[in-house]
């Protein structure tokens, strides 16, 4: 919960529409949820995907992958080499920043992931027609960042696709997705390729405000300096009138 404070109050460089932009792509598997194993079962994913980060916490990435041969497996079977394409906007949240806080980019982060997309099959004419369906997302993101300025990073998406045509959230209306992806974070406005926290001062008024400060304790050392000599004067007068009151002879 404190990370949670920590990211939400602070202030961040990097609000600008093109900042904390980055683009990628990744290559995978997929495979019917209900009733297939994963490896032997899997088909070919490919796709692109771009996305902003709003905050250290928050982000939107719009994806989208090519199905190779993928109405072979719980489909109807089709002789296209694509037989599906699969547009998404995701939701990012970054689950490593919410807990941990945030202070630069992490080399590695965990984020959960959710969203609505279409999915558009292609049929050859003789089969019938194409058809399209919504879909929900939801998977995790594993990234890990490296190179100057932490420009790359890589990524393992383990995701689950419902078919929303059901109009429920139903295994035998799923497929599991696995995939890798390549992703190169764009630099922003502050120079990085990440949030940086804002300075929220003028450096050359706190230079003018620290030399006002340092030449009103100059002044202050001097007023110190006149004091203790006026008071070793008064001293020294005290002394001389005691020793004057001690020889003045008696009675007089």
């Amino acid at each position: 919960m404190g990370g949670m404070a920590l990211t939400g109050s602070a202030q961040y460089v990097g609000h600008k529409a093109f900042d904390n932009c980055y683009a990628g792509v990744q290559l995978g598997g997929t495979t019917p949820m209900k009733g297939h194993s994963f490896f032997g079962s899997e088909r070919a994913l490919m796709g692109i995907q771009l996305g902003k980060q709003f905050s250290p916490t928050i982000g939107v990435e719009l994806q989208t992958t090519l199905g190779v041969n993928t109405s072979g497996v719980g489909q109807r079977g089709t002789q296209n080499a694509i037989d599906n394409i699969h547009t998404s906007l995701l939701g990012r949240v970054s689950l490593s920043n919410v807990f941990y806080g945030y202070r630069q980019a992490r080399t590695f982060e965990m984020e959960a992931v959710y969203g609505f997309g279409l999915n558009h099959w292609y049929v050859p004419s003789y089969q019938g027609e194409d058809s399209e369906n919504f879909t929900s997302t939801a998977g995790l993101n594993f990234n890990y960042r490296f190179g100057k300025q932490k420009a790359f990073g890589l990524s393992l998406r383990p995701y689950i696709v419902w078919d929303l045509s059901a109009n429920a959230y139903h295994a035998g209306h799923a497929q599991v997705q696995l995939t890798a992806g390549l992703t190169y974070y764009f630099k922003g406005s502050n120079g990085k390729r990440y949030f940086t926290k804002s300075r929220l001062y003028d450096q050359p008024e706190v230079d003018a405000l620290n030399a006002k400060i340092n030449d009103l304790r100059s002044i202050v050392d001097e007023k110190d300096a006149e004091l203790a000599k006026k008071h070793r004067e008064v001293l020294e007068l005290q002394r001389k009138l005691n020793d004057e009151r001690r020889l003045r002879p008696a009675g007089k």
